[in-house]
Order: C-alpha cells, then sequence, then structure tokens
C-alpha cells in the first residue's frame, strides 16, 4: 500500500495508474504525458524503428551516438495532448530523418498528424521556402516552382524536401504496438498529399471520409476525364503521361488540377486498425 508521500511524489502520474486499472480503457496521450521522463520514454520509444535509429549509429535505447550526443527529443509535456518524437542523424542536422505528431481527439482516439521520414544523405530541395525565404507550409501557402520542379525531376514527391527512408510499414507497425499498449484498437491519419493516402492504403489504411473522392480521382485521370485532359504541357506539373503514376497525379494536383472537378485536397481521413489490412486500392493501375 502507498504512503500518503508516494502517492503525492507520484501525484502527475495517477490518471495513467488509474486507467491501467482497466486493460480495456483506452489510455489517452493527455494521461501518457503525466508519467515520469522514463516511463515516457519507456513508451513512446516503440514507436521509432529500431534499425531506423541504428542505421545512423544511434542507440536505440539511449538515443545518443558514441560521442553521446542527443539526437532524438521527445516532446510530450504534462498537461499536453501532444507528443512529438524529432531524430536528426548529426547534432548540427538541420533536417530531422524521423518526425511524428501525435495528438488526443475528441473521440477519445489517437491522431497522427504528421509523420515525415527523410534520407539526410540524399540531395536536398528547398521545396519547404519559397523564393524570399518564407515557409510555404509544404507548399500549402506558397510555392517554390523551381525547386519542385527539381524535386519532381529527382523522383520526389509534392512536400518532400529529400528522397525517403522506406521505412513507412516499420513506423505504422510502431504505431500499432503503441496504441495496443494504449488499448486503441485502431489511430487515425490525414495524408497530406495523394501520394500519401495512397501509400496509407498498401499499408493497410480505410477512409474514414474521402474513398469517394480518392476514386473518382483515378476516374478522372484516365483518358477522357477531365483531370486528364488537364495534362496539357501548360506547366512542368502537367505533362501528357503523368496520369500514369500516383506521383505525376499528386505533383498535377499540387498544381491546382482538382479545380477541374470542383474540388482541393481536403476532407480525406483515414483509420488504421492495428494489425489489419483494409485490402483497399482506389487506383489500382497506378504505378507510383
Amino acid at each position: 500500500m502507498q504512503t500518503d508521500a508516494e502517492i503525492r511524489r507520484f501525484e502527475g502520474e495517477l490518471p495513467a495508474l488509474r486507467l491501467g486499472r482497466d486493460h480495456s480503457l483506452p489510455v489517452p496521450l493527455h494521461a501518457v504525458n503525466q508519467l515520469s521522463t522514463g516511463l515516457k520514454r519507456r513508451l513512446y520509444r516503440v514507436l521509432i524503428p529500431p534499425a531506423l535509429l541504428t542505421r545512423f549509429g544511434i542507440n536505440p535505447i539511449a538515443w545518443e551516438n558514441k560521442a553521446d550526443d542527443l539526437l532524438v527529443t521527445l516532446e510530450a509535456d504534462a498537461g499536453s495532448h501532444i507528443a512529438r518524437l524529432t531524430c536528426r542523424h548529426a547534432p548540427d542536422a538541420v533536417d530531422p530523418f524521423f518526425f511524428l505528431e501525435l495528438s488526443d481527439n475528441v473521440f477519445n482516439g489517437i491522431d497522427v498528424d504528421l509523420l515525415l521520414l527523410s534520407d539526410p544523405d540524399s540531395p536536398r530541395y528547398g521545396v519547404d521556402r519559397d523564393e524570399e525565404g518564407q515557409n510555404t507550409l509544404f507548399g500549402t501557402v506558397a510555392r517554390n516552382l523551381p525547386e519542385e520542379e527539381r524535386a519532381m525531376a529527382a523522383g520526389l514527391a509534392p512536400a518532400q524536401v529529400r528522397g525517403g527512408l522506406r521505412a513507412a510499414r516499420e513506423v505504422l507497425l510502431g504505431l500499432d504496438l503503441f496504441c495496443l499498449l494504449l488499448g486503441h484498437p485502431a489511430y487515425y491519419l490525414e495524408p497530406l498529399t495523394y501520394v500519401a493516402a495512397w501509400l496509407f492504403e498498401r499499408h493497410g489504411c480505410s477512409y474514414i471520409s474521402g474513398r469517394r473522392f480518392m476514386q473518382a480521382i483515378d476516374e478522372a485521370f484516365r483518358p477522357g476525364g477531365a483531370l486528364h485532359a488537364t495534362l496539357d504541357g501548360s506547366t512542368p506539373f502537367r505533362q501528357p503521361d503523368q496520369w500514369r503514376t500516383v506521383r505525376g497525379r499528386a505533383w498535377a494536383i499540387h498544381d491546382g488540377v482538382l479545380a477541374a472537378i470542383g474540388r482541393s485536397w481536403n476532407d480525406v481521413r483515414m483509420v488504421r486498425r492495428a494489425g489489419y489490412d483494409a485490402g483497399i486500392r482506389t487506383a489500382p493501375d497506378a504505378g507510383y
């Protein structure tokens, strides 16, 4: 039995301890964030694939390299409903190779707000800043057209500043485990781009909203469709053969072609049930 002093010492952990008595009750991030720093790190550690850390010489437990530089940071303050994990391959690295932001939602579920996987050894393209140096917010408020054209020619998708790490499946499996540990059977995602939605499909996610929209995009990009007609070569991002690939379609969508069907890229919300593959393919014939 705990003494009053012990209870006071762990006062910040009591919400999570109470929830832990009923294994069927989902634990929100807000409760996890009440835990001590050590306990939080133990739980959030499962979100980063160990092989991804060791690839860059980072100890998966200590989060440090051989020079004792701390290269993984966790932002999960007590009282917050948000958790952020940031991994850099070197202390002076500008861009993280891994970034994940999670948050509680109003339905006592967990949202994946943002997931970034970026190869620090690949060339960088400045699509995140406009020509005046202002943040483009992934191209949603401004664009850097010369850099976007270079990125597209190099095989990148919209919003990518570097090539990817091909580790999305491992990260989603880590999210599966994390959510199951907390009693959540699923988690929710809002894909930033058409490519992201397509990739999440192939990693087992299904749609809460936007499935018909994705199917309509696929149909409209086929020959004779309204989006196919926009691929007229009028910009570097609207070339005639782009309808054949998801990446090509994504650049055209980024360039505003959805206006041809009276839409914009929004209202797509997805869910992944831990351990399940929904088997959805809204663009079955399109390659990456």
